[in-house]
């Protein structure tokens, strides 16, 4: 087709093909302008279904005019195909932008994806439902504007659908629980399919993820999204929460508007959602169990954690439950009078032993004999203090063996007249039980496995080679019923290598303080997004990783 000339414009190169239509590069040899042009392809041209969705697609596109959303210039008929031109973007979309950086910081992604809400939430009140919103159909140029593309399967909202009973619009990725069951969609549809696209921007992955659509449609209606701090540790709570509750399963549970959604992000921090208490539903569970019971299981979207998970702990309702009521406040509901009670004995109980503490006799055993010693006037033997215990002589001598062999009744005297004393035992210190210390290593041989769990976050494009990163060892190794290295014990281990793959080696092993080092196999990870390779590696907080070791630890 490069080289054809359509009306007043040229076809220049071809830009890309999807599954109903594809996209030239052409110029407008009146005005000068470089447009896109987009025509069904050549093996539907005739089908008189598709011919009349892409006429709607162009009367759609024909009465939105936004910064945000792609312009359509006209719609030409040559041949019997029909032709859209519209506004040419230079840029990349969304998902080349996630494929080629990984995830893109809130701070960011936020910015980009607010434009994108102002054209769609335009589109609404034009009474245009998009129903096949995703990162591929939205575009940010040169000048950091976002445009919104392709409305292919737009509806006009109160207008009949084109599709048949038992047939989908939409991409498997993207689409609404309502979508995969065909209960109709509505502006809330656009909703998710933008909470997905949002998703995908923080994490660099879709929230489902299976092995066919079908699993991925299955898991839209019935699975919970992974929190994306499971993908990217790094995004902050409130903006996490946003995107949850766009995902919700219930229409009605998420944001009702694009604009809703918008306000949500622009203050993340103050935005908090309480999950609902309800199961999700099986994952073996099928789209028909789903749809056949009586009500769609609500999916809990978003775990409560920091000082709202407290907060929410802490607070304890004392007067009947009430749903809809206010919040009981937690300083107001924690002294119940059972609390008041127990309290207030532990209180007196303290009291009383800090009384018998301070009363009780001060005494002491020193090892000498209850009885009184008796001593001549002129000698006295100096008695030793509460606080000390006899100093030993300043010349001792060793005693003869006569002395040593002579012995005597109780209280018998010396050569000197003063009464013998039992030798003074010294008093044995009051110590607790010692804690057994930690099993020293004895010997691990080489071949033992050991599984560690990462502390922090490593990512490929912020860590360097030979960079090391602690860690914990997760399971304790076992050999011949004796712990040799326990659960715990801190480890470490260092990237080696980056290519398209991280290399973590682990390196040392330490506990009791001593630090053993060693070399163990070569743990590696590939970056993959949606099945295909990443040019970025994440491997999260928590990690479990389990080495092989090399060398024996003796």
């Amino acid at each position: 087709m490069t080289g054809t000339q359509i009306g007043n414009y040229k076809i220049l190169e071809k830009l890309g093909e999807g599954g109903m239509g594809v996209v030239y590069k052409g110029v407008d040899i009146n005005l000068d302008r470089t447009v896109a042009i987009k025509a069904l392809n050549t093996e539907l041209t005739g089908n008189p279904e598709l011919e009349q969705r892409f006429r709607a697609e162009a009367k759609a596109q024909a009465n939105l005019n936004h910064t945000n959303l792609a312009t359509l210039y006209a719609l030409l008929i040559e041949d019997g195909r029909p032709w859209m031109v519209m506004e040419f973007i230079e840029g990349e979309t969304f998902e080349q932008m996630v494929q080629r950086r990984g995830p893109i910081p809130g701070t960011e992604a936020v910015p980009l994806f607010r434009q994108a809400l102002l054209g769609v939430g335009y589109a609404h009140r034009m009474g245009i439902v998009h129903r096949d919103i995703k990162p591929s159909n939205i575009m940010v140029n040169k000048q950091g504007i976002v445009k919104v593309m392709d409305f292919g399967i737009a509806k006009v909202m109160g207008t009949r659908g084109m599709t048949k009973t038992g047939t989908q619009m939409g991409t498997a990725f993207y689409m609404s629980p309502e979508q995969v069951l065909n209960r109709g969609a509505d502006i809330r549809s656009d909703v998710y399919s933008l909470g997905v696209t949002l998703y995908e921007m923080l994490t660099a992955n879709v929230p489902f993820n299976g092995d066919s659509d079908y699993q991925v449609m299955t898991d839209h209606v019935n699975a919970p999204p992974p929190l994306p701090t499971k993908f990217y540790p790094y995004i902050p709570l409130g903006l996490q929460n946003a995107v949850l509750k766009a995902l919700e399963k219930k229409p009605e549970a998420r944001f009702q508007t694009v604009e809703e959604f918008g306000t949500a992000l622009e203050q993340p921090d103050t935005f908090n959602v309480t999950p609902p208490q309800v199961a999700p539903s099986p994952r073996g569970a099928t789209m028909v169990e789903s749809a056949a019971s009586p009500a769609p299981a609500s999916v809990a979207s978003v775990v409560a954690t920091g000082a709202a998970a407290a907060r929410a702990t802490a607070a304890v309702v004392t007067g009947p439950a009430d749903a809809t009521g206010p919040d009981v406040p937690a300083k107001a509901s924690f002294w119940t009078p059972e609390r008041k009670i127990a309290g207030g004995s532990v209180a007196i109980i303290v009291a009383l032993i800090g009384i018998w503490a301070a009363l009780r006799p001060n005494v002491k055993n020193t090892g000498l004999p209850s009885a009184p010693v008796t001593v001549t006037p002129t000698q006295v033997t100096p008695q030793p203090s509460d606080n000390q215990l006899p100093p030993p002589p300043s010349n001792p001598v060793a005693p003869n063996k006569t002395t040593q062999n002579k012995t005597a009744p109780n209280n018998s005297h010396a050569d000197n007249g003063i009464p013998a004393l039992p030798p003074v035992q010294p008093e044995t210190p009051r110590v607790s039980k010692p804690v057994p210390a930690q099993p020293l290593f004895v010997r691990v041989p080489a071949g033992t496995m050991v599984t560690i769990r990462l502390l922090g976050a490593i990512d490929s494009r912020r860590d360097r080679t030979g960079q090391r990163f602690e860690a914990l060892v997760d399971l304790p190794v076992v050999i011949g019923g004796r712990t040799m290295i326990p659960q715990g014990a801190g480890a470490r281990v260092v990237l080696t290598n980056f290519v398209s793959q991280v290399r973590l080696e682990l390196v040392s092993i330490s506990a009791n303080g001593i630090n053993h080092i060693l070399r163990s196999n070569i743990f590696e990870k590939q970056g993959i997004i949606r099945g295909k390779p990443a040019p970025f590696v994440i491997v999260p907080p928590d990690t479990r990783i389990r080495f092989t070791l090399q060398t024996p630890i003796t």
